[in-house]
């Protein structure tokens, strides 16, 4: 089973971008309740302390769990660490970056340190944490940023890299691409942040 976290701003097509089983979870985070709804998306739980919400009507008869509006956590931590209490085979936020308040785009990022399995997807990127070799095929732009320091190689890479230490806020993995077909991140030591993004976006 999928988990599927839905937060603020939500991608304008989010079934151009997964498929939703009937078996998959769909946790609602806040005012995403207003975007999910419009694009008919079946919402499982709803979270959040709802003051972003307008329309305080879409959480009748929804499955609710209301948090309170002073807290140390976000809406979309709390509701990560719900979904990993819960069986899962994957969690995936959708949404999470753009809109007017970058703060909460950059506290997403966070997550990554408390949550690494975790995937994001937006309109335009995909998201996630590596600290293994992955085999990559994908024709848009291909960033590598130390999460927080790695010992990364780069193959078949129009800029590549041979057991390059890449040091915390390093951007010299930004918008890289493949040569061909696939290529190689090896990271030998440390993580890394992927962060693949559609060339149309640019």
């Amino acid at each position: 089973m999928t988990i599927y976290i839905m937060t603020h701003p939500v991608p304008n097509d989010v079934k151009s971008l997964v498929t939703i089983k009937e078996e998959d979870f769909v946790i609602g985070v806040d005012q995403a309740l207003s975007a999910i709804y419009k694009q008919r998306i079946k919402v499982d739980l709803a979270v959040g302390d709802f003051d972003s919400l307008k329309n305080k009507g879409l959480l009748h008869g929804l499955n609710t769990e209301e948090l309170p509006a002073e807290k140390d956590v976000t809406d979309s931590y709390h509701a990560i660490k719900l979904a990993h209490d819960m069986p899962h085979d994957e969690i995936i936020l959708i949404g999470g970056a753009g809109g007017e308040r970058i703060e909460h785009a950059f506290a997403h990022m966070n997550l990554f340190h408390h949550f690494p399995d975790i995937k994001m997807i937006t309109d335009q990127s995909e998201i996630f944490i590596l600290n293994k070799h992955m085999h990559i095929s994908f024709k848009g732009y291909i960033n590598v940023f130390p999460y927080h320091e790695a010992i990364v190689t780069l193959k078949g890479f129009k800029y590549p890299l041979d057991s390059h230490h890449l040091n915390a806020f390093d951007n010299l993995g930004i918008s890289n691409e493949l040569l061909d077909d696939t290529g190689d991140i090896f990271v030998e030591e440390g993580t890394v942040l992927v962060i693949l993004t559609n060339k149309k976006s640019a």
